[in-house]
């Protein structure tokens, strides 16, 4: 098994041509350690769980997440939500259903007489990293921020819930920030699209999620 394993959204795993070249791969190459790269397009913290069930392992010393991209996400708030992990054909179908009902209720304006709600809401979300956090005690857990989106809109929702991960660093004493927003703030170069990083992005985030562990190593030594 994995020395790293890494658990995020699409921006943990890359897109297109840089998937698999993403932050976490190249930050596990750097410090020469082996990884398991748990991520899955849309994933939340939700199918954060079932992935630490499944790729957890005893050799395992540092744990690398990323979430709040999707968890953040306001949507209508009487969607259904469907687990992307673990997959099979009926939560696919599930899925498209649930697609087209979003689309709906945009469409004839429920958005706005009923309102909206995050995906995961903050409490849930700082419930499932805590829960995780304090599964892995005496491990090296490094909590990433998610960078801003270019769609300004969403970026005070990302915020509130980068926020979690600091309070959380703050709490545990295994547990680091890897503070990564305010780099990426009117740096429209540093990504692909809206939402996804490019290969200068991603080297960008390796380096200072290396350098917070070269300091950890440093000071526990």
């Amino acid at each position: 098994m994995a020395q790293i394993l890494a658990l995020g959204d699409c921006n943990t795993l890359g897109t297109g041509e840089l998937k698999g070249k993403a932050y976490a791969d190249l930050f596990a190459k750097s410090i020469e350690k082996s990884i398991k790269n748990c991520v899955f397009t849309m994933s939340t913290t939700r199918e954060m769980h079932y992935f630490f069930q499944d790729f957890m392992a005893d050799d395992t010393e540092i744990i690398l997440l990323q979430y709040g991209l999707v968890d953040s996400w306001k949507t209508f708030v009487y969607a259904p939500y469907v687990l992307y992990y673990p997959d099979n054909k009926i939560r696919k179908i599930a899925r498209k259903i649930v697609k087209k009902y979003k689309k709906i209720t945009r469409l004839i304006g429920l958005n706005h007489i009923f309102g909206t709600s995050n995906v995961v809401p903050l409490k849930e979300y700082e419930k499932n990293i805590e829960s995780l956090i304090v599964e892995v005690q005496n491990r090296v857990v490094l909590l990433v921020e998610t960078v801003p989106n270019l769609d300004t809109s969403r970026n005070s929702e990302i915020i509130r819930y980068n926020q979690i991960m600091q309070q959380l660093a703050n709490k545990y004493d295994y547990v680091y920030c890897v503070e990564v927003y305010n780099d990426f703030v009117d740096n429209a170069n540093l990504y692909q699209d809206e939402t996804h990083l490019n290969i200068i992005g991603y080297e960008l985030v390796a380096k200072k999620i290396e350098s917070v562990y070269r300091k950890i190593t440093n000071e526990i030594k």
